[in-house]
């Protein structure tokens, strides 16, 4: 199914203006992650803008769908994504990784709205998004949670298990968005373990606004077993310049960065 070509401009550029955005907060910081965030920011903005339901008014609304992730380098895209979507001023953004500032390398659920869990370690991630799902579920809540994680996560042992504990216990209101950072025969390898542990699968191009919305439409979130999207990373964008550096940035760099961007973003 073809997305309409006015949601995918309007899609196309929130996510060149988020990863514009992305790109100033470690500048300023002088240091941060790039490379996961810049090429997770499409997958973040459909799910913000397309597919999730909440409030920013009211952050701790009870019908809301809940995200979910244990990969630090993704913390700056999701700043990003939750200060345009109007969860706190997009000021704070220029004040991350600051000393007492509300946006920290890893998010504090406690001070920084939207925020719905930290970002924990493997085992009590997607171990608590398993219960938190079927909490949910149990009191005739409509509410999804969505937990983004990376492909090595699944051939942990403990990782495995919960997520068959997930099946097993009736979850179908749990999707996992799994990085894939290898071949696509490793993306074969990936849905095989996930099918294996009694999950519905599915494999998307983050960078593909289409092929996102044709996943989604096809789950049922009310039944049936938990759901999984597997996908690359966009590499459209993450041979940016400097976009693998985690360490000081500097503000000629960051000019560079930006102007490297804004050609990308014309081109696509």
């Amino acid at each position: 199914m073809l997305m309409d070509e006015s949601k995918l401009e309007k899609l196309n550029n929130i996510s060149a203006e988020i990863r514009k955005d992305i790109l100033r907060m470690a500048g300023v910081a002088r240091s941060g992650p790039l490379k996961t965030s810049l090429s997770t920011a499409n997958l973040l903005v459909y799910l913000y803008w397309e597919e999730m339901l909440f409030v920013p008014d009211e952050p701790l609304r009870e019908d809301r769908d809940r995200f979910m992730t244990d990969i630090p380098e993704a913390v700056p895209a999701l700043y990003a994504v939750l200060a345009r979507r109007g969860f706190f001023e997009r000021e704070h953004l220029w004040h991350y990784r600051r000393l007492g500032a509300a946006l920290q390398a890893l998010p504090d659920l406690r001070r920084v709205p939207g925020v719905d869990a930290p970002c924990a370690a493997v085992r009590p991630q997607i171990a608590m998004a398993g219960v938190l799902a079927r909490e949910l579920f149990s009191a005739n809540d409509s509410s999804r949670v969505i937990f983004l994680t990376e492909e090595d996560n699944l051939f942990c042992g403990e990782f495995a298990e919960d997520l068959k504990r997930s099946a097993e216990m009736f979850t179908p209101n749990l999707l996992v968005s799994v990085l894939q950072n290898s071949s696509a025969a490793g993306g074969d390898a990936l849905q095989k373990r996930l099918v294996s542990c009694g999950w519905d699968v599915r494999s998307v191009e983050f960078s593909d606004f289409a092929s996102l919305e044709d996943a989604f439409a096809s789950f049922d979130f009310t039944s049936g077993a938990p759901k999984a999207l597997i996908a690359q990373p966009d590499d459209a964008f993450s041979g940016t310049n400097c976009a693998g550096s985690s360490s000081s940035l500097s503000m000629g760099e960051l000019d560079m960065a930006l102007e490297e961007l804004e050609e990308k973003t014309i081109e696509v």
